[in-house]
């Protein structure tokens, strides 16, 4: 006698054996697939995660004002940035006030939250603009909020302020803050912090937007 299950119950079974890491669907899944393997369980439980990224690639390495531009391989760096995220739109984004780190920051979707770029420089990406709120405002409005998904953008040093504020120092030194700042040359990276049974971790997604320029 043959034995009949229905499709159903067969399903039911076979996803309980598979266990949740697999069969659970994932909200922005093209980041989690450039995750590390050891690394994806603890993201898919984590219940808040800031995604902080270094501005994209500017006009030239010696522009340096903050209406500085991003280059066209830099414009095709948000494209991948927003590519990966995907949708829904991110839920917050911040920036400091330069237009490199706002632009990038604009790949989540959302308008973006400027604060200075340094501490009393109130000067923003548009000669008319002034900027008052400073980066300890942007930490603490990123700490109480309860959003899932944040973007920020920020610069070689000030993205490392943001991985030392939430996840320590040594934890910023691990994944690339060399004496308080990124490499030279490090761009593309997707730094995410991660809040995991109340505790702050972050994990690094190497060159994860870091791309050519297109014709």
């Amino acid at each position: 006698m043959k034995l009949f299950v229905p499709t159903l119950a067969l399903l039911s079974m076979l996803a309980a054996c598979a266990g949740p890491e697999t069969t659970a669907e994932f909200d922005r899944p093209a980041l989690l697939a450039g995750a590390a393997a050891d690394r994806a369980a603890d993201l898919r439980r984590a219940d808040r995660n800031i995604l902080v990224v270094r501005h994209a690639r500017k006009v030239s390495s010696d522009c340096n004002a903050l209406d500085c531009p991003l280059s066209p391989q830099g414009e095709a760096m948000v494209a991948r940035l927003a590519e990966l995220i995907g949708a829904p739109a991110i839920d917050q984004a911040y920036s400091s006030a330069a237009c490199r780190t706002l632009r990038t920051a604009e790949a989540g979707g959302r308008p973006v939250i400027v604060h200075q770029a340094g501490d009393g420089m109130e000067a923003g990406c548009t000669a008319e603009e002034v900027v008052t709120r400073n980066r300890a405002a942007a930490f603490a409005d990123a700490e109480a909020s309860n959003a899932r998904w944040t973007l920020v953008g920020e610069h070689s040093n000030t993205s490392c302020l943001w991985l030392a504020q939430f996840a320590g120092v040594e934890a910023s030194e691990t994944v690339g803050c060399s004496e308080g700042r990124l490499a030279d040359q490090a761009y593309g990276d997707i730094f995410w912090l991660y809040r995991l049974d109340g505790n702050w971790q972050v994990t690094v997604l190497p060159s994860a937007f870091e791309v050519e320029a297109q014709d």
